[in-house]
């Protein structure tokens, strides 16, 4: 099992309790290590475990980034910014 977080790409400079954003601009680094196409906010109220098979985790079609779905890393930069959305999202 794997917990997930909803992301979006859309309205990401509007921030929430419980939401946290990866923007390109504000740091490239964490925007590569995460793997991301786009600027994403993740709303950390919004938690679902899966479990790690394909019908949640397939390889996309022409496997761009080879036969293992891509996991992209949180940067150590944001871990803070990650953490106060975790406990806003958790005193909900």
């Amino acid at each position: 099992m794997v917990h997930v977080v909803y992301g979006t790409s859309r309205r990401v400079d509007r921030l929430k309790a419980g939401k946290f954003a990866i923007l390109r601009a504000n740091n490239p680094d964490a925007f590569a290590l995460a793997g991301l196409a786009l600027d994403t906010k993740f709303d950390l109220k919004a938690v679902m475990a899966l479990p790690w098979i394909e019908q949640f985790f397939k390889v996309p079609p022409l496997a761009p980034r080879g036969q293992t779905p891509l996991l992209g890393t949180l940067h150590p930069s944001l871990m803070r910014a990650a953490k106060a959305a975790f406990d806003a999202a958790a005193n909900r």
